[in-house]
């Protein structure tokens, strides 16, 4: 932990510093805003959250399960929950599997075995965010939902086509053994031809068994459909849910007949395509820029000011929050519940 409080840090700098930017023209009014909303709306906007955790639970659960049958989902929700601190603080959201492999082994499941479950459930997400991405896609080419003079709408769209392109080289890579061993064997001749690099043959043995393990766990999960089926169907009721917390952030303000619930799925979905290109951690700055951009046509720029800092509340700093005690929870409790080794 103590190694990360430099990111912590920094990104309370710059949490603030935008925080400022956003308020110091409008100060008052987004102070009214905030201090009379409606706090039942802003505990919805809370569950969501709450219930797009629970649901990317229930997807990785699946392939835990299937490694180690008397696994319990309440240890992969907590497992999750943790993760969500670790995505929060590291750039583009990659500490967290890390010390989920890292908690997993604790628990007496091998690196691959939790490396291949992580990276099938990233598959399913993948594929999730494609299935909402392309209903958001068509559904504002109809509705027009997002202005059609956002800046960001081209950043949209390559992500849009970058997650596609993430989605097929996972799906050849768990696919196509002769194909990925000729590609891997060309990138290995390349990262080897560089001489400081020590042990080249073990690496290369090493990196082979690991694609070999994978690509067994891969026909595993491929002769098991009803498991990638299930996984996508959770990952993709889960970021409904996410999606939907800033129709009730909305709601929390007073604002009952300025967004639907189309709108809020479209707008969150571009704003979080948008956000997957920033490299600060959480990614700060360009979330909070994407969401005054793609909602801004709703509302004056006080009460979607407002919204988008109740809306960060919900989606990034709560859930910060919780996952630093999810850690300080499975610490505390690895010697009694958890069984650790």
């Amino acid at each position: 932990m103590k190694k990360y409080k430099t990111n912590i840090i920094i990104l309370i700098l710059i949490s603030v510093l935008i925080m400022y930017l956003i308020m110091k023209d409008d100060f008052k009014d987004i102070m009214s805003a905030l201090t009379n909303i409606d706090i039942k709306f802003l505990f919805v906007a809370f569950i969501l959250m709450g219930l797009y955790v629970f649901f990317q639970s229930l997807s990785l659960h699946l392939y835990l399960k299937s490694i180690k049958k008397d696994y319990k989902i309440k240890d992969t929700f907590i497992l999750m929950c943790s993760a969500q601190f670790f995505n929060a603080i590291t750039p583009f959201s990659s500490g967290g599997q890390p010390f989920q492999i890292y908690l997993l082994k604790k628990q007496g499941i091998k690196v691959t075995d939790s490396g291949n479950a992580l990276l099938q459930n990233f598959f399913t997400y993948q594929l999730a965010l494609i299935i909402m991405g392309t209903f958001a896609v068509i559904t504002n080419s109809f509705l027009h939902i997002i202005p059609s003079t956002s800046l960001l709408k081209n950043i949209v769209l390559i992500g849009y086509i970058v997650n596609i392109i993430v989605l097929i080289l996972l799906f050849s890579l768990g696919r196509a053994k002769n194909l990925n061993t000729k590609v891997f064997n060309k990138i290995f001749n390349f990262i080897f031809g560089f001489k400081f690099i020590k042990n080249r043959e073990h690496l290369k043995e090493e990196a082979t068994k690991k694609i070999d393990e994978f690509y067994n766990s891969s026909i595993y999960f491929k002769e098991n459909k009803f498991i990638l089926v299930k996984s996508t169907f959770y990952n993709v009721m889960g970021l409904t849910m996410y999606y939907l917390i800033p129709l009730f952030i909305f709601y929390s303000i007073g604002k009952f007949n300025t967004v639907s619930a189309l709108d809020s799925i479209v707008c969150a979905s571009y704003t979080c395509f948008v956000g997957s290109f920033v490299p600060i951690p959480g990614g700060t700055g360009g979330l909070e820029y994407a969401f005054l951009e793609f909602f801004r046509s709703f509302s004056d720029a006080s009460i979607i000011s407002a919204c988008m800092i109740l809306w960060r509340l919900s989606t990034y700093y709560l859930p910060m929050i919780l996952g630093a005690i999810s850690i300080a929870f499975v610490k505390k409790g690895k010697e009694e519940e958890v069984k650790w080794e």
